[in-house]
């Protein structure tokens, strides 16, 4: 070997201390001796290039086996003594060959191309490293003026990125670009998109796994954020979280009961949804203070307006269940239970939503799990615990048709109808809430003041609104699904529509021909209507519920042979207004199954 560069590079004989050769052990002897001059923690680039310049050696070392001999026998021939001149030999009977000689260039020799000089052999023609490098820092600098997208595009388009080793290597630096921090946007971007890891990212991990659990966890979080930044109209309670400041700021909107419960979902959807910006994007001391915040028991704004509206109701309960055992409440005592409600109301809801005090709620809870236990059957069939009010108050609402009752009747009568009220409340307080319960409550007392024919005393009945606003509950409870609830076969709706209305069809019938007493068949009927409720949904749309306002005046018609003491009673009338209403919801739904079924048949 005459030179150590080729092209301005070192040859490889020359890094690592040897001859020409394709001998691995060889290489690994001159590898093992050269590394106890070139130490990494002296001369960290002298490593790197001797450890490239090995492993080139071990991966080519086949291509120098079937090379170097004949390049050796050329240099053995080239580095061989001349051999010494011969004598002169004598004149006679020699033939010159000199002169014979006729160009043996051209017979059956093949002219072959001198072999390159040794020091070319193996030589490292570039450093996917420093190449790889070179062009990532061009990269990262004309994004700095340019469309990140349009110039890795061009980037790619590069003659050194078809060396699969610099593409590699320029793969790898992006890669670490996007696991650490302080990248740029829209360079990541353009990064995930062009060279396509938001679809795949298996090459990289095999050897990378570390750096590219990172890069696609900064690559979600950042996605998370930019989501819930665009959309943080639809997120109440985001600009709380994203603000940086401690719950006690925001301790006037917490007593907002609805937005309290919106922050809870979207802090839950934060810590198990969107895990990535919650470690990287936000402050996880903060985050947790807010989860402490949110889930903590408070007395909501919202809770101290149902004590008042629960302070009313119970005080005109009382003042209905002793005006039907025939008591009248003076102007003091009326007073004296309205604040008295009012106080125990506001005690009650203060005490269910402060869980105070403590071992008390906590009994309660560990009296549940072992109702659970004992009767599982109420818990894996939710609609079985609506019964828990349902039976008692279907029970209390025949005992109205008694045409004669006793003063202690009529008192257990209108406490129990008051209690089912509270407890149909208890059991549908998620269905039952805004709007929805306002309109129960008009309805009922509007109804009522037509049963009890007192006019404005109406305010102090014990039996009528409670009743109504039970029949409200089931309705509605009924149509969100009581039945599927309860767990009973649906392959039996259709028969059980058909047996109700042939049953209702013959109540009505006796009713109106007088073959049995009057008050057994309205008793009958109301239970058969109730019942019915369970078979056909109902639907309290304007449009649906018009034809329902004309039940009275069939219901005047049904009862008009009937006795006055029967006919007096409006709890006969409402029987039968029920019957008529929950009629034409069944009728109504089985025409609209009709014609559901009757159109997909005709569209097959």
């Amino acid at each position: 070997m005459d030179g150590g560069t080729h092209n301005g590079q070192r040859s490889l004989w020359d890094i690592l201390g040897t001859e020409p050769t394709g001998d691995d052990r060889a290489f690994k002897r001159a590898y093992a001796k050269r590394l106890k001059m070139t130490r990494p923690e002296d001369d960290p680039a002298a490593f790197q290039e001797l450890r490239e310049a090995y492993e080139y050696a071990l991966r080519h070392a086949h291509l120098f086996a079937a090379e170097l001999p004949e390049a050796q026998a050329v240099a053995a021939e080239a580095e061989a003594p001349e051999a010494p001149p011969m004598e002169p030999a004598e004149l006679w009977g020699v033939i010159d060959d000199a002169a014979q000689d006729t160009g043996t260039e051209l017979w059956g020799v093949i002219a072959q191309e001198p072999a390159p000089p040794p020091e070319q052999w193996g030589v490292v023609a570039i450093d996917p490293v420093q190449e790889a490098s070179y062009l990532w820092q061009g990269c990262l600098a004309l994004t700095r003026h340019a469309d990140a997208g349009d110039v890795l595009a061009r980037m790619l388009l590069d003659e050194a990125m078809l060396n699969l080793d610099v593409r590699e290597e320029f793969d790898l630096c992006a890669l670490r670009y996007c696991a650490s921090a302080g990248y740029d946007l829209a360079l990541r971007q353009a990064l995930f998109e062009q060279l396509g890891w938001d679809r795949d990212f298996s090459y990289l991990a095999r050897n990378h796994a570390d750096l590219v659990r990172s890069a696609v966890q900064r690559y979600r979080a950042d996605r998370s954020f930019a989501h819930f930044s665009d959309n943080r109209d639809s997120y109440p309670g985001l600009d709380c979280i994203m603000s940086q400041q401690p719950p006690s700021a925001y301790a006037r909107q917490l007593f907002d009961q609805k937005f309290t419960l919106q922050l809870r979902e979207l802090l839950h959807a934060i810590r198990w949804q969107h895990a990535e910006m919650l470690a990287l994007k936000l402050d996880t001391d903060l985050f947790e203070q807010w989860e402490q915040a949110v889930h903590a028991k408070r007395y909501f704004k919202q809770t101290a307006l149902a004590s008042g509206g629960l302070g009313f109701v119970l005080h005109f309960m009382l003042a209905g269940v002793l005006d039907a055992a025939g008591f009248k409440l003076c102007d003091t005592a009326a007073y004296a239970s309205l604040l008295g409600f009012q106080a125990l109301a506001f005690a009650m809801l203060a005490m269910y939503a402060l869980r105070w005090p403590a071992p008390l709620f906590a009994r309660l809870e560990s009296l549940q799990e072992a109702l659970q236990e004992r009767l599982p059957m109420l818990w894996q069939r939710p609609g079985l615990r609506q019964l828990s009010w349902i039976v008692p108050y279907l029970v209390l609402a025949l005992l109205l048709f008694l045409p004669e009752r006793s003063e202690t009747m009529r008192l257990v009568t209108a406490a129990g109808l008051c209690a089912s009220a509270l407890l149909a409340y208890a059991m549908n307080r998620q269905l039952l809430h805004g709007m929805l319960l306002l309109l129960c409550l008009g309805l009922s007392l509007f109804a009522a003041m037509f049963m009890s024919g007192k006019g404005q005393s109406a305010l102090a009945i014990g039996e009528a609104m409670p009743l109504i606003f039970c029949l409200a509950a089931l309705a509605l409870r009924s149509a969100t699904g009581l039945y599927g609830d309860c767990g009973w076969p649906e392959a039996l709706l259709p028969r059980l529509r058909a047996a109700w209305l042939i049953g209702c069809a013959g109540l009505l019938s006796l009713l109106y021909a007088q073959q049995l007493p009057a008050a057994l068949v309205g008793a009958m009927l109301y239970a058969w209507s109730c019942a019915g409720l369970l078979f056909s949904p109902t639907d309290f749309k304007w449009k649906t519920i018009w034809p329902v306002v004309l039940a009275p005046s069939i219901a005047s018609v049904v009862l008009a042979n009937l006795a006055p003491t029967m006919v007096a009673q409006a709890i006969m009338h409402h029987s039968v207004e029920v019957a008529l209403a929950v009629l034409y919801f069944t009728l109504r739904y089985m025409y609209q199954t009709y014609r559901l079924s009757s159109a997909k048949s005709r569209l097959s």
